[in-house]
């Protein structure tokens, strides 16, 4: 052993007595345990079926003492399983595959090889963070966030079909607008000759169509009255381009923002890390130009990746007077590109949430009107009626005492005054 691995190596008086590596997949799991108080030898190695966990939990009340940890490789079910051995009174803890330093794992031969890798890896210190597992609430905001994903994306494809089928028997209807778009197509064809399978088959994409439009405004509903209850994402709403699902998303995949020390961290964990593939002058001469160049990694979560660079095109369009969007406009007249920009601005809306998320305070109320129009907005998503059931008044009056919880404490910005931070 290398003096390196004799130096990171655990001390087994600090440790659990049993260190088990497991290596699970949708069919089958392999466990491994080692027991530190001999030798760092192997003492059992079984394999279940993933519809036999049952067995899993025996396994360990016969041979396992509870004075012990799990290292489970990040999957699908790694969570679950991670819960199930919480549950049983063992302690579980995931780590992301490329994270573990191990020569070893470069010659996958099985899966008993994978698990004996885990527990090998924890004892000689390569593993020395775990990957975060939400509460039981948080759990199921990610879950409504993912169905809501699926959703849109299964909208967007029905709609393309709807498309193609009318482009190619020379029909016209409108390109943008879902609503409409339905609404026009059934004008037509109670008004035209469309006849034979092209009707029956349009009719079918319609109704589909109709259903998972009906399935994704009720999910937009639930994830709106969700941020209506939550302080912290309305505070997230303050910023330019970020809306509530966006807020939501942000909120659901941190839960605790405080496991990030830094922003730059924060940024990294949804996507928006840059990577640099140069070296000398060609590396000086990016850091120059505002590192623009540089491509993000393929790393992080995808659904604040996806809603944060959405947030980034909305502050080049609908934003653009503020602070951020006339900085993104000029970069792009600087020659940048469109796209690097966005995920510029992405990064940076990124960075003014993870302060939000901590409760640091508004810096000052150039952002407040802008604010109160999102909220009266947001009013409408939810609707007046429903608004009414949960104790809220008007529009204004929804927006006004919104505002008045962020920046009501805050002084005026007088003409001389710079806007800073947010937006």
């Amino acid at each position: 052993m290398s003096t390196k691995r004799q130096h990171r190596r655990r001390n087994m008086q600090d440790e659990p007595r049993y260190v088990i590596g497991m290596d699970a997949h949708s069919r089958k799991l392999a466990i491994s345990v080692w027991d530190w108080s001999d030798r760092f030898n192997a003492c059992l190695h079984r394999e279940f079926k993933c519809v036999d966990l049952d067995a899993m939990i025996k396994t360990y009340e016969r041979h396992v003492d509870p004075d012990s940890i799990t290292i489970i490789e990040s999957s699908t079910n790694s969570a679950h399983l991670k819960a199930m051995l919480n549950a049983a009174g063992y302690r579980a803890e995931i780590v992301r595959a490329d994270l573990i330093a191990n020569k070893e794992r470069k010659r996958r031969i099985c899966d008993m090889i994978d698990a004996e890798n885990l527990a090998l890896a924890y004892i000689k210190g390569d593993i020395d963070e775990f990957v975060w597992t939400p509460s039981h609430k948080y759990e199921e905001y990610r879950d409504i966030m993912f169905a809501y994903r699926d959703t849109s994306k299964e909208v967007t494809r029905l709609s393309n079909r709807i498309w193609n089928l009318c482009s190619r028997k020379g029909y016209k209807l409108p390109i943008r607008n879902n609503a409409n778009k339905t609404s026009t197509l059934r004008k037509m064809i109670s008004e035209t000759k469309i006849e034979g399978f092209a009707k029956e088959q349009l009719e079918m994409l319609l109704e589909d169509f109709d259903r998972l439009l009906q399935r994704k405004t009720d999910l937009s509903r639930r994830i709106a009255e969700i941020v209506l209850s939550n302080p912290r994402m309305i505070r997230l709403m303050q910023l330019h381009g970020v809306n509530y699902k966006g807020a939501f998303a942000l909120e659901a995949a941190v839960e605790n923002p405080h496991r990030f020390s830094t922003a730059s961290k924060l940024s990294a964990y949804g996507g928006f890390s840059p990577i640099v593939n140069s070296s000398g002058e060609e590396e000086e001469y990016a850091k120059r130009k505002g590192g623009l160049k540089k491509p993000l990694d393929g790393e992080g979560r995808r659904d604040v990746k996806f809603f944060f660079t959405e947030a980034g095109q909305s502050v080049l369009t609908s934003c653009a007077s503020s602070k951020l969007g006339k900085w993104g406009w000029t970069m792009i007249n600087r020659g940048k590109s469109r796209n690097k920009v966005v995920c510029a601005i992405g990064r940076k809306l990124l960075t003014y949430s993870w302060h939000i998320l901590r409760g640091d305070p508004t810096p000052n109320r150039h952002s407040e009107e802008f604010f109160k129009r999102k909220m009266r907005t947001f009013h409408q998503t939810i609707g007046a009626k429903r608004m009414h059931e949960l104790g809220f008044g008007t529009r204004d009056q929804f927006a006004e005492a919104q505002a008045k919880l962020i920046y009501g404490n805050l002084p005026m910005p007088t003409a001389n005054s710079e806007e800073i931070g947010v937006c």
